[in-house]
């Protein structure tokens, strides 16, 4: 029988003991949503949100828990303003054109089906952000998507140098986790500038907590141990204004299965780069069949690594941030730490000295009357490394070529590379 009503027979269990009927499923699980929405105050009346979307199992689920709160026949209306964002990586697992317009056609009739406006954008346009400019203020150097590049049109637009730059930047990666890291990081940047171009001021996107689970053990083992309270929380603060919020993190993935099967939401599978690898292809990969099965015979698995995330948190420095995650620096540590000590031993294997740099545009980051006398116009590893989380560091260590790194990137790390310089040189005449 129901747990909850006690009159009716329950039709699934979610967890031990925890048996419903469909009705009262249905109350359960919209319940925590708008509780998850309502207890953080986060989200203001007539707000417009950036949903984002990818036509799988979570973010169809999220998409339907919106859809019902702003229906006429919900009981309390959300009210804020959802505005969908599909990020289109058929790039990445070389799928042929045409294949990627038919996903591109479904994904965005169902996204027109909702009645919402939409963004479409495919990842590669990662490769050629531009930087907001530092003289305005507008942001610590965060990355946009130039204005005419924009697609909301229902047939796709393809990009083949972009496509060529993207491909060359994950082949110059040795392994498929690196890859994969690569893309989430490039994902999420993207997201963000879509974000600011069009005045959003938060991101909503649809991951539960089986997903959350694995991402906080794949980023410790990943070196990302710093982070991992920003990234499974429930909001993410990293960029400032700019909110990323997750409403549905208390669903587990089999909830989240169990509400799209009762309410016959439309899903799409998209392929992955790690779609049908083997299960240790990559840290992910390997840490999600870990979670997963001891969720089957453990069923508090989940819940109890999530709580556990929620309290671990560390002092880092918010003075500085990663130029490509956005996360505070983790790497200002004593000289006697972990750290150093692996920085030392790269330096003693490597056989010769890096000699690999980049070539800047002539630029200056003066006011062009003679503010800044840098005479430099490459950067190399040591520059990036600085500027980098020591996650990041791992990605780019794992780098063939660094010069296959996002433009905007590389620029980024230059001015701020030139900055530095400059501060240093002027510092004994610093009040």
């Amino acid at each position: 029988m129901c747990m909850k009503c006690k009159e009716e027979k329950a039709v699934l269990i979610t967890r031990v003991n925890d048996a419903f009927c469909r009705a009262c499923f249905m109350v359960y699980v919209t319940h925590k949503f708008r509780a998850a929405i309502g207890k953080s105050k986060l989200i203001r009346d007539g707000e417009q949100v950036l949903v984002g979307y990818s036509g799988g199992q979570s973010s169809s689920c999220l998409l339907h828990l919106i859809q019902e709160g702003l229906s006429e026949r919900a009981h309390k209306k959300l009210r804020f303003q959802p505005t969908l964002l599909f990020i289109d990586e058929g790039a990445v697992t070389d799928i042929p054109h045409e294949e990627r317009r038919i996903i591109h056609e479904k994904i965005v009739q169902l996204m027109e089906g909702t009645g919402y406006s939409y963004h479409v954008r495919s990842l590669e346009q990662a490769m050629e952000l531009d930087i907001i400019d530092k003289k305005t203020g507008e942001s610590d150097g965060e990355p946009r998507v130039p204005e005419l590049h924009g697609n909301e049109s229902s047939s796709p637009v393809f990009y083949p140098e972009l496509e060529q730059k993207l491909k060359s930047l994950l082949n110059s990666l040795k392994t498929l986790s690196a890859k994969e890291e690569m893309i989430r990081q490039l994902r999420q940047c993207l997201m963000t500038s879509v974000a600011r171009q069009h005045n959003y001021s938060k991101i909503m996107v649809g991951e539960c907590s089986t997903q959350l689970a694995v991402r906080l053990l794949s980023d410790i083992a990943q070196g990302r141990g710093a982070h991992v309270s920003m990234e499974t929380t429930f909001a993410d603060r990293r960029h400032g204004d700019l909110i990323t919020v997750r409403p549905i993190r208390d669903f587990s993935s089999k909830e989240v299965a169990i509400y799209n099967k009762i309410c016959n939401v439309e899903t799409i599978f998209i392929p992955t780069l790690t779609t049908k690898t083997q299960e240790g292809s990559t840290i992910e990969h390997l840490t999600e069949a870990f979670v997963t099965g001891l969720q089957t015979d453990y069923l508090s698995t989940v819940s109890n690594i999530i709580r556990t995330g929620e309290k671990l948190s560390t002092d880092v420095s918010k003075e500085q941030n990663c130029a490509l995650c956005q996360a505070p620096l983790d790497t200002d540590v004593p000289v006697s730490s972990a750290l150093n000590a692996v920085e030392f031993s790269m330096q003693v294997s490597r056989k010769k000295t890096e000699t690999t740099k980049v070539k800047e545009d002539s630029s200056c980051c003066g006011e062009g009357d003679g503010s800044c006398h840098s005479q430099t116009d490459c950067i190399n590893r040591k520059d990036i490394d600085s500027e980098l989380c020591y996650g990041c560091r791992l990605i780019v260590n794992d780098l063939d070529d660094i010069n296959e790194l996002p433009p905007y990137l590389l620029k980024e790390i230059s001015w701020r590379s030139r900055r530095s310089k400059m501060k240093s040189d002027i510092q004994q005449y610093l009040l």
